[in-house]
């Protein structure tokens, strides 16, 4: 490791990377519409008594496209940052640091799991189950925790993206990135075609694992959300465009209305309704990125971005909460058990991140720091 004298000056010279509170208030979102969701099929009959409940049912899986936009949109801006610093994107580091944001909580949440039904049989924790959550593909394949299948399509994004850039850099190294918008409009209709393949016979009950979870059908929104961070860095008139275009308004208003009106168990929504959604979570995302104001957030909006930190866990540890935590308070009434399920996974995913989550991040932040290296290979400072 590099003293710490050597590398205060080269760091000096690299301004650090600002955290964009305008996004972890949309990630704040995006937990929220998953709890309001899970949490209404939690509780009985819920949704035939109360209008704020089935709605949140109805909409609420569609915070995971909200998610995989705005992670389209960050992981993409590390690595065109890598490479527009060192000019060259490193593929093993990327790889490390990513392991280590996802793996620690996610396999203590699989073996806390399997150690509680060992010790409490009764769950449906099973062998067949198990290996689709280790390998990560359980968007094909029944896992163990159901909600684990965007995990799955986010590691996969996570391992081609870097491969894609490389290739394209490699392809043609003076202006390696201009194909993006090419190489997105191909993924997109790949994946519109696959869901109206596979899909658009599928209507009312439907097989998740064929028709909404795998990879193949999703990964066009993470795409949207690189293609997004494309523009800003080097197309930035496009970006421009689409954060001040009030037009932009008007498709994610449509994007809400189709999503309030048409489940995602119908043929319209599973198809072309994916395709509508993420392009409204594109449009909402660029104005989040181009409208943060100078000044810190105050009220709900800050508790948003509060909660948009913690939100991987948040969404990785909530139905542990709902199915081993919460039935033991016994709560009878339904509204009760609606709200303690949403605060409850909070505190929960938020108590979890503390014990897990962070503490992995800082051992990673130490062995594999994410400026140190570069700036050693780049002869700026001597390695002691």
């Amino acid at each position: 490791m590099g003293s710490s004298a050597n590398l205060a000056p080269a760091l000096q010279n690299i301004a650090p990377a600002r955290r964009n509170t305008n996004l972890d208030a949309l990630r704040g979102i995006a937990i929220l519409m998953v709890l309001g969701r899970h949490a209404g099929l939690a509780v009985d009959y819920v949704h035939a008594t109360n209008r704020f409940t089935f709605y949140t049912m109805r909409i609420g899986w569609a915070g995971v496209d909200l998610f995989f936009v705005l992670s389209g949109f960050l992981i993409s801006g590390l690595l065109f940052s890598d490479y527009e610093r060192w000019g060259r994107i490193h593929l093993k580091r990327f790889y490390i640091r990513r392991g280590f944001k996802i793996w620690p909580a996610f396999y203590t949440l699989i073996a806390v799991g399997l150690l509680i039904d060992a010790v409490m049989p009764g769950h449906h924790l099973t062998a067949k189950g198990l290996l689709p959550e280790l390998t990560f593909f359980q968007d094909y394949f029944f896992g163990i925790w159901g909600i684990t299948w965007s995990l799955a399509v986010e590691e996969h994004f996570y391992i081609c993206l870097p491969l894609l850039l490389l290739f394209l850099i490699k392809r043609k190294p003076e202006k390696p990135f201009a194909s993006l918008p090419w190489v997105f409009g191909m993924i997109a209709v790949f994946c519109l075609a696959c869901r109206f393949w596979i899909g658009w016979n599928q209507d009312g009950t439907i097989n998740y694992y064929s028709c909404v979870f795998p990879t193949h059908l999703r990964i066009d929104g993470l795409m949207f959300g690189v293609l997004i961070c494309y523009f800003k860095r080097h197309q930035p008139r496009v970006f421009d465009w689409m954060a001040t275009w009030k037009g932009g308004w008007v498709v994610i208003g449509a994007a809400v209305a189709v999503l309030s009106t048409i489940p995602v168990e119908s043929r319209q929504m599973h198809t072309w309704g994916f395709t509508l959604l993420y392009v409204g979570a594109g449009f909402l995302v660029a104005k989040a990125v181009a409208f943060e104001g100078p000044l810190p957030i105050r009220g709900i909006s800050f508790v948003l971005a509060r909660m948009g930190v913690y939100s991987y866990s948040i969404y990785l540890w909530h139905m542990f909460y709902v199915w081993k935590v919460l039935p033991h308070f016994h709560i009878a009434r339904p509204m009760v058990l609606y709200w303690a399920t949403i605060g409850g996974a909070i505190v929960f995913g938020i108590v979890a991140a503390k014990a897990i989550e962070i503490p992995a991040l800082h051992f990673r932040d130490r062995m594999f720091p994410a400026v140190a290296r570069e700036l050693a290979e780049s002869g700026l400072v001597k390695v002691s």
